[in-house]
């Protein structure tokens, strides 16, 4: 017998207009809709004029015991969708847990391309995105967050983090503390009225009173800036005391590699002092 296919509705962050034909033809096709709040999916679908079929209240307080349950409908062959109340399902909201035992089950899954806040707030930011990171929300807890935090200190392209209007400050604060004088951009409101994107220092910005303190917030962190190192310098002759298991060549090229100088002034500089 056929299972139903499982599939993953972006909805507007904002602006109504911003969802899909394709999206809006799924959700009136489906006779069951997780929706993380049942009244905005009402909302939505009323919006449309697309008749409501039965709603479940899916969230990150229900989404595994709700499971069992959502299971049963896709085997009596019949499909679900699943909405957030903003954005992409799976994207730093409900979703990526039932996906998981879904794959592991064998059932389908579909993700339908849509709105999601980070690529917007990336593409805006003025930073070289040919490669980023995105992070979602900082770890609850210290300890995690200031790990995570550190690791930006030498990351090679952008990061991008969401945070809410109630830790944007204390974030700030911490990213300014391990990271100043980095470039961020903060991107507030996307797609709706008052949208708009503050790009600065990353200490005046955590410093500012400019900041309206309202709405959903996306930070993307410029890139740490390439480590320069001088050549020689001590660890240079000590690389070459250390690695009497390389050949000359093969230790010119480690050297060249590390301080971003050609093979040749590499390869000179080991027969000089090997």
């Amino acid at each position: 017998m056929r299972k139903g296919v499982i599939y993953l509705i972006p909805v507007p962050i904002g602006n109504l207009g911003d969802i899909t034909l394709r999206a809006l033809d799924t959700l009136r096709q489906l006779s069951l809709i997780a929706c993380e709040d049942t009244r905005k999916t009402l909302f939505l679908l009323s919006h449309y004029n697309i008749p409501a079929p039965k709603l479940i209240s899916f969230h990150k307080f229900n989404e595994r015991s709700r499971e069992k349950m959502l299971f049963a409908h896709l085997n009596t062959g019949e499909d679900l969708g699943i909405v957030s109340d903003a954005g992409s399902p799976a994207i730093s909201d409900p979703a990526q847990a039932i996906v998981h035992t879904a794959i592991q089950a064998g059932y389908k899954v579909e993700a339908l391309p849509g709105a999601t806040a980070l690529i917007p707030a990336i593409s805006i930011s003025g930073f070289d995105n040919s490669s980023f990171q995105f992070l979602g929300f900082l770890p609850a807890k210290d300890k995690d967050r200031r790990k995570l935090i550190e690791s930006l200190r030498t990351y090679p392209h952008p990061s991008i983090i969401y945070e809410s209007v109630h830790h944007l400050r204390a974030t700030l604060a911490e990213l300014a503390k391990a990271l100043a004088p980095r470039q961020i951009a903060i991107a507030r409101e996307i797609s709706k009225l008052h949208e708009e994107c503050i790009r600065g220092e990353i200490s005046e910005l955590a410093a500012s009173e400019d900041i309206v303190l309202k709405g959903e917030f996306v930070i993307v962190i410029d890139r740490a800036e390439p480590e320069t190192l001088s050549f020689p310098d001590a660890e240079a002759y000590q690389l070459i005391k250390q690695q009497n298991e390389l050949s000359s060549k093969e230790l010119a090229t480690k050297i060249a590699d590390r301080y971003g100088i050609s093979k040749k002034q590499a390869y000179t500089f080991v027969i000089e002092n090997k």
